[in-house]
């Protein structure tokens, strides 16, 4: 009897893995060591971001990104940065930049080792004042427990900035030179990872403790000169998500710190809280909040976004 009324009464599958597969910023930062699955596609069409800064600044940021699984245990992606600011900010709104990266799953977690991935990415900024390109190199840890999974992550990444002649520094929030000392510098702001400033024309006040060039930078200009400095940016962080497979869902959190060395700011520490849903099984959506709550210019901001997943086979069949 009941192989003759279970298929009639049995429902369509709308589970996938593609929920559990958590990337960095879709929803939260910190990321498992899992790869896309050789020759998925995932397009990532609405990744949108909006930041609620100090002094009644805002942001809102859309990345699109298309990742492929293209060899065993790799996968590569590209993203382009879009950013929209206030008013009277300049430019207001534009391309930040376009971002290259891969991920290698160096290995598949078992009952003893975890799941352990390399990756590292270049980042190119856009537009006439576009400064030199970043780079990143991440290291993540995946391990399961019977109640949840555990994500460690650990980068370090480079960030240039432009020294006019003047002493200010630019950086993207757009505020002008002024006398005022001791004011905080706000890191890259248009993307989760370290990046470039896309305007040199854009400065906040110098504190005099950098009215000179800065030591930790791979290129020096004199003090009171123009030039391009490099700087260093490091992140280290740990998150958790719990599955509920019958729902196709899973809830993350994270906490993470980081530090943009060389204009004189202290660590950052965000907290973040998200989930990922699978809706069927080519469609996954996303959605967070996070906080900034511990360094300078604290800050709340939520993410939104889509994933479409598509087989696409761009090479010759077998393993």
């Amino acid at each position: 009897m009941l192989l003759l009324i279970g298929p009639p009464l049995a429902r369509q599958a709308c589970a996938q893995g593609d929920y559990r597969n958590l990337d960095a910023g879709f929803p939260v930062r910190i990321e498992d060591a899992i790869v896309t699955e050789r020759y998925a596609l995932d397009l990532d069409l609405a990744n949108i971001r909006f930041d609620a800064l100090s002094a009644g600044r805002k942001r809102l940021q859309f990345e699109p990104e298309l990742s492929y699984g293209i060899f065993p245990r790799t996968e590569m992606w590209v993203r382009a940065t879009t950013y929209y600011r206030e008013r009277q900010i300049t430019p207001r709104k534009g391309i930040a930049g376009v971002g290259v990266g891969g991920m290698y799953q160096l290995t598949v977690e078992t009952l003893h080792v975890p799941a352990l991935a390399l990756s590292s990415e270049i980042f190119v900024p856009t537009g006439p004042n576009a400064l030199p390109a970043s780079y990143s190199l991440k290291t993540a840890l995946t391990k399961s427990f019977t109640a949840v999974r555990v994500h460690l992550n650990a980068s370090i990444a480079s960030y240039a900035s432009w020294i006019p002649a003047s002493n200010c520094l630019p950086l993207i929030q757009g505020s002008v030179c002024g006398p005022a000392e001791g004011v905080a510098a706000l890191p890259p702001l248009d993307g989760p990872c370290a990046m470039a400033p896309v305007n040199a024309n854009e400065f906040y006040p110098m504190p005099a403790s950098l009215q000179s060039a800065p030591t930790t930078s791979n290129a020096t200009a004199p003090p009171g000169s123009a030039g391009i400095v490099t700087h260093g940016h490091w992140l280290a962080g740990v998150g958790a998500d719990k599955t509920l497979p019958l729902s196709s869902i899973v809830f993350v959190g994270d906490l993470f710190v980081e530090k943009f060395e060389g204009i004189g700011r202290t660590a950052d520490w965000t907290t973040e809280l998200g989930a990922r849903k699978q809706l069927t099984p080519s469609v996954v959506v996303v959605g967070s909040v996070g906080r900034h709550f511990k360094g300078l210019n604290d800050s709340l901001f939520f993410v939104l976004g889509a994933t479409l997943s598509r087989a696409l086979q761009l090479f010759g069949g077998g393993e």
